[in-house]
C-alpha cells in the first residue's frame, strides 16, 4: 500500500513538471577592492587592505519561479554572501546567510516564508539610499543601523498597485513561552509619481531576552529625477535599548565594536541624510552622499555625541556586467560617537575596485 502510494506521487509530481512553466536562475555579483585607511586601530595607525567590494557585497544566489496558473506562482530564493578577497563566508557558518526563501505571488503581491530583507531596508536599497546602503561601514553606517538590513524566520508581504508600494513583515522570536520575545516587525510604503517618489516605514525589534528593550526606528524619504540626476533625502528617528545601534554604527576596529552597545539603556537618534546620483555619460556615473546622526546617551546616561559622513563614489562601466570605480569617505566624530571611530576622531578611506554582475 506505501509503495502504490508513493508511486502515485512520484507520477503525479512528474505529470505536472510536464505542464508546468518554471525558470531557475544562476546569479551573482562578485566585488573586490583596494582601500587604504587613514586609521584602522586604537592607536590611529593607517592601513592598506583588499577587501570586499565598496559597491555591492559580493554574492552567489539560485532564484526560481513556478507558473501554477491562474496568475498564481511559487517563488523562491537561496543567496549566499562571501568575501571575494577571502573566499570565505561573509557571516560564518551561514550557508545563505543573504537570503533564504519561498513564497507565493499573485496580482496582488507576495507573501513569502524564511531569512529575508526587511522591508524597511528593501526601501532604502531600492530607492531612496544613494548608496543603496553601501557595503563599506564607513559608508552605510545609518541606513544599515536603521533597517538591521534582514531577518531569520520571516513572514513578510510585498504588493505594488500603480504607483502605490507596501511591505510588511514579521519575524518570530521563537521563544518558548513568549511570541513576542526576539520578534520583528517591519513596514514600509512607498508613493512614485512621476519623477518624485516618496515613502517611509517603521520597524521595531524586540530584544530576546526580555520585552522592555526594543530597537525602534522610523523613516521619512523622498527622491527625484531631473533629467540625468536624481537627488535623494531622508530622516531617521531610533530609539533602542537592545545595544544593536551601537554595534551597526561601529566602524571596524573601533572601541564600540567591540563592546556594542549598553543593553537596557535607551540609546537616541536623529540622523539625515542627502544626496545625488548623476549619469554623465552612458559609461561614466557620478554619485555623492552626506550622513549626519545626533546621538544621546550612547555609553552612559545623559551623553550626546554628532557624527558626519562625507562619501563620493565614480563608476565606469566597461561592459553591462562589469564596472570599474573609485571611492572616497570621510568620517568624523565627536563626543560620545567618538567610540564608534578607529583611533581617531576623524578617518578617511579611499579605494580601488572591480565588479562583475552574472
Amino acid at each position: 500500500m506505501k509503495k502504490t502510494s508513493l508511486a502515485l506521487v512520484i507520477a503525479s509530481l512528474a505529470g505536472s513538471s510536464a505542464f508546468a512553466q518554471s525558470t531557475v536562475t544562476v546569479y551573482g555579483i562578485v566585488d573586490t577592492s583596494i582601500r587604504y585607511v587613514s586609521s584602522d586601530n586604537t592607536a590611529g595607525n593607517s592601513n592598506f587592505k583588499m577587501d570586499n567590494g565598496a559597491i555591492s557585497n559580493s554574492r552567489i544566489g539560485f532564484k526560481g519561479t513556478e507558473d501554477l496558473g491562474g496568475g498564481l506562482k511559487a517563488n523562491f530564493r537561496l543567496e549566499n554572501g562571501f568575501n571575494s578577497d577571502t573566499g570565505g563566508f561573509s557571516t560564518p557558518g551561514v550557508l545563505f546567510s543573504r537570503q533564504s526563501w519561498v513564497g507565493l505571488s499573485n496580482g496582488y503581491g507576495q507573501l513569502s516564508l524564511g531569512r529575508q530583507n526587511t522591508p524597511l531596508f528593501d526601501l532604502m536599497a531600492d530607492h531612496f539610499d544613494p548608496l543603496t546602503v553601501g557595503n563599506y561601514a564607513a559608508n552605510s553606517w545609518l541606513p544599515a543601523g536603521a533597517t538591521l538590513v534582514r531577518n531569520a524566520n520571516m513572514i513578510k508581504y510585498y504588493g505594488t498597485f500603480g504607483g502605490l508600494s507596501a511591505g510588511l513583515s514579521w519575524a518570530m522570536g521563537e521563544q518558548a513561552g513568549s511570541v513576542r520575545k526576539g520578534s520583528q516587525v517591519s513596514s514600509s510604503l512607498q508613493y512614485t509619481t512621476g519623477n518624485l517618489s516618496f515613502g517611509g516605514g517603521y520597524q521595531q525589534t524586540v530584544d530576546s531576552t526580555t520585552n522592555a528593550n526594543k530597537d525602534t526606528a522610523y523613516n521619512l524619504s523622498v527622491s527625484y529625477v531631473i533629467g540625468a540626476a536624481k537627488l535623494y533625502g531622508g530622516y531617521y528617528k531610533i530609539k533602542d535599548s537592545t545595544g544593536t545601534t551601537s554595534a551597526y554604527f561601529a566602524l571596524e576596529n573601533s572601541p564600540a565594536s567591540r563592546t556594542g552597545g549598553v543593553v537596557g539603556l535607551q540609546r537616541k537618534d536623529d540622523g539625515y541624510f542627502l544626496g545625488t546620483t548623476y549619469q554623465l555619460t552612458p559609461a561614466w556615473a557620478l554619485t555623492g552622499a552626506a550622513y549626519y546622526d545626533k546621538s544621546k546617551n550612547v555609553s552612559v546616561a545623559g551623553d550626546s555625541g554628532k557624527r558626519y559622513a562625507l562619501v563620493g563614489v565614480a563608476e565606469y562601466a566597461l561592459s553591462k556586467r562589469t564596472q570599474v570605480y573609485g571611492t572616497v569617505d570621510y568620517n568624523k566624530a565627536k563626543d560620545a560617537a567618538q567610540v564608534e571611530l578607529a583611533g581617531k576622531s576623524n578617518v578617511t578611506g579611499l579605494s580601488v575596485g572591480i565588479r562583475h554582475i552574472f
